[in-house]
């Protein structure tokens, strides 16, 4: 018969081995603590003497001065560099000047800010109330000027009616929101072409009967804005068929027959 052995429990043995094994979870809980705190005291330090701003760069403006685009900035040289939120300065910045289509601002640990501006370049010149309004493609007013602004030179001179609402900074509203989109999508058929800084003038006083001056040699008559692409597209077909010094009146108004009267 095989024998068996038993061995007697030494009760407190084990519950001194215990009492250790609490005591080095207790003395590793403590040393853990101490790492932690020592790491958060060591990281707000590094935060609050060497994460300071020490240069701001300033890229893509060309309508407004570096300090300009810095009184905007919601933290200064010195300052954390964390001390702000991206989005934050960046909306500041937008709202507050017109010029601007867009703002990335972006940190280069540890004391660098960098500011890239992407700015709206003014397309048509607007007359209203005896002044000129400057407006870019998407139509968002930029500025306002005097009638005989230097500013206005090279611009597509736009005439338009029944404009509810324009301030500079907004984008221009109008009383039927399709002359809005007559606007935009003709000007986008004419930069699809290549031809939009060939256009000197363009008259949306009525979405129905639009018209625009080609080079100051051609005036065109468009229409309204039923397959607007494809009388663009017609369009220069037919000036490219013409002569360099022809002048005079095409309406393409019809998508399928256009007329030319040469002066």
């Amino acid at each position: 018969m095989k024998k068996q052995y038993f061995v007697r429990k030494n009760v407190a043995l084990i519950e001194a081995q215990q009492r250790q094994e609490k005591k080095r979870a207790r003395r590793t809980a403590l040393y853990i603590a101490i790492f932690v705190a020592v790491a958060l005291i060591f990281i707000g330090v590094c935060f609050a003497v060497f994460l300071r701003i020490k240069t701001v760069n300033i890229t893509g403006s060309e309508h407004y001065p570096a300090e300009s685009i810095l009184e905007l900035f919601p933290a200064a040289v010195g300052d954390n560099i964390y001390s702000f939120t991206a989005s934050e300065a960046e909306d500041a910045i937008v709202r507050a000047l017109p010029y601007i289509a867009s703002v990335k601002v972006t940190r280069k640990l540890p004391t660098v800010v960098n500011i890239e501006i992407k700015e709206e370049q003014a397309v048509f010149a607007t007359p209203l109330a005896g002044d000129v309004y400057l407006i870019a493609a998407d139509l968002k007013v930029l500025e306002r000027v005097s009638a005989d602004s230097e500013k206005c030179e090279g611009l597509i001179t736009l005439s338009l009616n029944s404009i509810r609402r324009c301030v500079v900074g907004e984008i221009l509203e109008f009383v039927d929101k399709r002359t809005f989109d007559a606007v935009s999508g003709l000007y986008a058929d004419l930069s699809d072409n290549y031809i939009e800084k060939k256009i000197t003038s363009l008259d949306v006083r009525s979405r129905f009967d639009i018209s625009f001056r080609y080079e100051d040699r051609f005036d065109i008559y468009f229409g309204d804005m039923d397959n607007s692409d494809i009388k663009v597209r017609f369009l220069v077909e037919i000036i490219d068929q013409l002569y360099p010094d022809s002048r005079g009146r095409i309406d393409v108004s019809d998508a399928t027959e256009a007329s030319v009267k040469l002066y």
